[in-house]
């Protein structure tokens, strides 16, 4: 909301009004200064570029949502939560149209949940280990650590494009 002095005032030579200060002098912040400082640097870029800006707005929601928030069983999003969702998008590849749904889990885990082309569900929750995953094509779950979140790229790279 502009302030008083913000507000825009008529010029009655010029019949119209004129606000203080032009729109064409305001900035758009960057991804980075929008978010926050406390994400892995490429992490709003990633989500911005291959999940879309619905997404990023949802992540930004969802990192300022404090332990408890579920009625007192939620908890908050840990770095290592973000830091292996940051390094899965770095080398994943979606549909442009049909890209993840983000979502938070109670547990303050970050979850991506997609269609892959046969149409069943591809599901990836980040946690500050690593990530579980289950594949509705063949009904296979389980967990990966971190250093291994680009063997599972590999894999849904495969059933997704």
């Amino acid at each position: 909301m502009p302030t008083i002095e913000e507000s825009p005032t008529f010029v009655s030579r010029l019949g119209q009004w004129e606000a203080q200060n032009a729109a064409f002098s305001w900035h758009t912040p960057s991804l980075r200064s929008w978010v926050g400082e406390n994400l892995p640097a490429s992490l709003p870029g990633l989500v911005y570029a291959k999940i879309g800006p619905t997404a990023l707005q949802r992540l930004e929601d969802f990192r300022r949502w404090p332990a408890g928030w579920n009625n007192g069983s939620g908890d908050e999003i840990a770095w290592g939560t973000l830091q292996n969702l940051d390094n899965f998008l770095s080398l994943a590849r979606f549909r442009t149209s049909n890209p993840p749904s983000l979502f938070l889990t109670t547990a303050g885990h970050i979850e991506l949940v997609w269609e892959a082309k046969d149409g069943t569900e591809v599901n990836v929750s980040f946690t500050p280990a690593g990530a579980t995953y289950f594949f509705a094509q063949n009904g296979e779950e389980g967990d990966v650590p971190s250093r291994q979140l680009g063997d599972l790229v590999a894999r849904t790279v495969e059933m997704t494009i």
